[in-house]
């Protein structure tokens, strides 16, 4: 059984006083590639051999098809934590594995594939952004086995805490670790005018003006996709080399990392 709803809204009680201790440099951090992996996954339309796929269902369908175990917990903790306004709290993550059941009455719930396909298509639909997500903090505070579970998290820019964590890059660990899809690179066109406005927005700092225009950083950009939504002549974009690539390289990683079910299907 993992930690009881008492004791996990005892935690979330000093959520707050935690985040500001951490913005502090008062929390040490040990992240690493041994409790930290991370994947945004962008909403955008994703340029692929000429043709236009909408990528996060593509990706998240075969992680929570080929799971063994797949629940929705009952509320987003970064949310709640930071008392978001702009989605509802009550929109939480999906939780792959078997160690979702032990989860605690009153923490989240067991539900079909179905259900799961359409818990992400509405939180997509309403905005929020999928983030596949493996890190010990959410084992911890969940009080499950960090080996037998991973994330499915919806996250919105305002409360996201691994978006700000890249963001403030307290930790190098946990920044060099949250990753691009394999495959995945922004591309600047002639149509940029050098407004700045795709380097004011990005969360990895990857983004810089060189002779009026946008250059990328490829070993800093995240691939959050937040660059494009935000060009208004649409000179970023995002490109992939290979939708399966991507796909088999995401299932892969993960399936290294956890034992949630037969993810590469081998």
């Amino acid at each position: 059984m993992g930690r009881s709803k008492g004791m996990y809204d005892f935690i979330m009680r000093f959520y707050r006083l935690f985040q500001r201790l951490d913005d502090w440099g008062l929390i040490p951090h040990n992240d690493s590639e041994k409790n930290t992996s991370g994947h945004i996954i962008p909403v955008e339309e994703v340029i692929v051999g000429g043709r236009q796929v909408v990528l996060p269902m593509d990706v998240l369908t075969p992680l929570i098809d080929r799971a063994d175990t797949v629940a929705i917990m009952n509320e987003c903790f970064c949310r709640r934590g930071d008392r978001c306004r702009a989605f509802p709290r009550d929109l939480g993550c999906l939780l792959l594995g078997n160690a979702a059941r032990d989860l605690a009455r009153g923490l989240g719930r067991i539900v079909t594939k179905e259900e799961a396909m359409d818990h992400s298509r509405r939180a997509i639909d309403m905005g929020l952004l999928p983030l596949v997500v493996h890190n010990k903090f959410d084992a911890w505070i969940w009080g499950l086995e960090y080996r037998r579970m991973m994330n499915i998290c919806f996250c919105c820019e305002c409360c996201c805490s691994v978006r700000l964590g890249v963001k403030t890059k307290i930790s190098p660990g946990f920044f060099q670790n949250i990753h691009r899809l394999p495959g995945l690179h922004i591309e600047v066109g002639d149509e940029c005018r050098g407004c700045d406005v795709c380097r004011d927005v990005c969360i990895a700092g990857a983004i810089t003006m060189e002779e009026n225009r946008a250059v990328v950083d490829h070993d800093r950009c995240k691939g959050c996709g937040r660059c494009v939504d935000v060009c208004a002549v649409g000179a970023v974009r995002l490109v992939l080399d290979d939708e399966q690539r991507a796909i088999d390289g995401i299932l892969t990683l993960y399936a290294a990392r956890t034992d949630v079910g037969n993810l590469t299907g081998r």
